[in-house]
C-alpha cells in the first residue's frame, strides 16, 4: 500500500529515519534525502510516498523541488528489493504529480549504490550527469580558534535577510541559482526551527553566511558563501571552524557538508580544515 504526503507526521518522520538508516548500514551510504517539504516551490506537491507492507514501511520515495526540475531519492528495505516497490512508487509519483509543472526528474544517488548495482542504470533507462557531488564527514574535535577582533559570527535575523540573500545570489549566480529560490532559501531558513542561519560579520558587515540543517542525525552544513572581494583570506575556514565550535557545544551530533566536485577549491578548504570524503552522490537523468 503507497500513501502519498505532501509533509511527514511525527510517526511517519520517526519511521522514514529508521529506513534510511537501516539502507545505509546495507549500503555503506552516506546521504540523507530531505524530509521536509519547506523548499519545495509548491507545498501542496505529494513530496513524500511511502510503502507499506503488513504496516511496516519498507519503501520510501522523497520529492526535493526547490524549482521545476526536481529530485527524487528512492530507498527500498533491503529484505524487499527486486519486487517493483521502487517502480510502483515511482509510478505513484508520476501519477500524483502529474498536475503540478514538473519540467525533468533527476533521481539521486550515490556512487558507492551504483557500484554494487551495475545494472541499475540501463535498467531504468537513465544516464549519469557530469555534475556529482562529494560529501565529507568531520567528527566532534573543536577547532583551536583565536578570536579575531574585527570578524564576529552571528546567528542571523531577519534584519540581516536583504544582505544575506545578495551575497548568496552572487555567490551561487553560476549554479543558476534564481533570486526568488536564493530568497526563498533564505527566508525558510530563518524561520525553520530545524535550521540556523549564521552570518559572518567584518567591521559590522555581512561578508560570509552559512546555513545549518538539523533535522539528520548530523550538523549539514550548507551554503557556506564568501562575498567576491573578501575571498582567499581565509574567511571560509574561519566561518565554517567556528561553527563547528558553536555546535559542539549545543548538541552531541557529527559534521557533514557536500561540495560539488567541480568546485576544487572549497572542497580542498573543507579536506584541509579536517573535513573527510564519505561518499559521492550522482545525479541520473531519463534518457530523453
Amino acid at each position: 500500500m503507497i500513501q502519498a504526503r505532501n509533509k511527514l507526521s511525527q510517526e511517519g518522520l520517526s519511521e522514514a529515519k529508521k529506513l534510511i538508516n537501516c539502507c545505509q548500514a546495507y549500503d555503506g551510504t552516506f546521504r540523507e534525502p530531505y524530509l521536509s517539504n519547506m523548499l519545495n516551490f509548491d507545498p501542496n506537491m505529494p513530496a513524500f510516498f511511502l510503502y507499506y507492507e503488513k504496516g511496516e514501511l519498507v519503501g520510501l520515495l522523497t520529492v526535493y523541488a526547490d524549482d521545476q526540475d526536481v529530485e527524487v531519492a528512492i530507498l527500498v528495505h533491503p529484505n524487499h528489493r527486486r519486487q517493483g516497490i521502487a517502480r510502483a512508487l515511482y509510478r505513484s509519483f508520476e501519477k500524483e504529480t502529474a498536475s503540478f509543472p514538473i519540467h525533468s526528474v533527476t533521481f539521486q544517488t550515490e556512487r558507492i549504490f551504483l557500484d554494487r548495482h551495475p545494472d541499475f542504470v540501463s535498467n531504468w533507462g537513465l544516464i549519469e550527469d557530469e555534475e556529482t557531488e562529494t560529501w565529507l564527514g568531520k567528527d566532534r574535535r573543536p577547532y583551536p580558534l583565536a578570536n579575531v577582533s574585527n570578524l564576529e559570527v552571528l546567528l542571523a535575523d531577519r534584519s540581516y535577510q536583504e544582505q544575506i540573500s545578495q551575497l548568496k545570489f552572487q555567490a551561487f549566480s553560476e549554479e543558476h541559482e534564481s533570486r526568488e529560490v536564493v530568497d526563498r532559501y533564505v527566508a525558510k531558513a530563518l524561520k525553520d526551527p530545524e535550521s540556523r542561519l549564521y552570518i559572518l560579520l567584518k567591521n559590522d558587515q555581512v561578508i560570509g553566511t552559512c546555513t545549518v540543517d538539523l533535522s539528520s542525525n548530523t550538523n549539514y552544513l550548507y551554503g557556506l558563501a564568501i562575498a567576491e572581494l573578501e575571498r582567499g583570506q581565509g574567511y571560509g575556514s574561519y566561518l565554517a571552524k567556528s561553527l563547528v565550535n558553536k555546535l559542539i557545544e549545543q548538541n552531541d551530533k557529527e559534521f557533514q557538508i557536500a561540495v560539488e566536485d567541480s568546485n576544487v577549491g572549497a572542497k580542498r578548504l573543507y579536506e584541509k580544515i579536517g573535513f573527510v570524503k564519505q561518499t559521492q552522490v550522482v545525479y541520473l537523468n531519463a534518457k530523453e
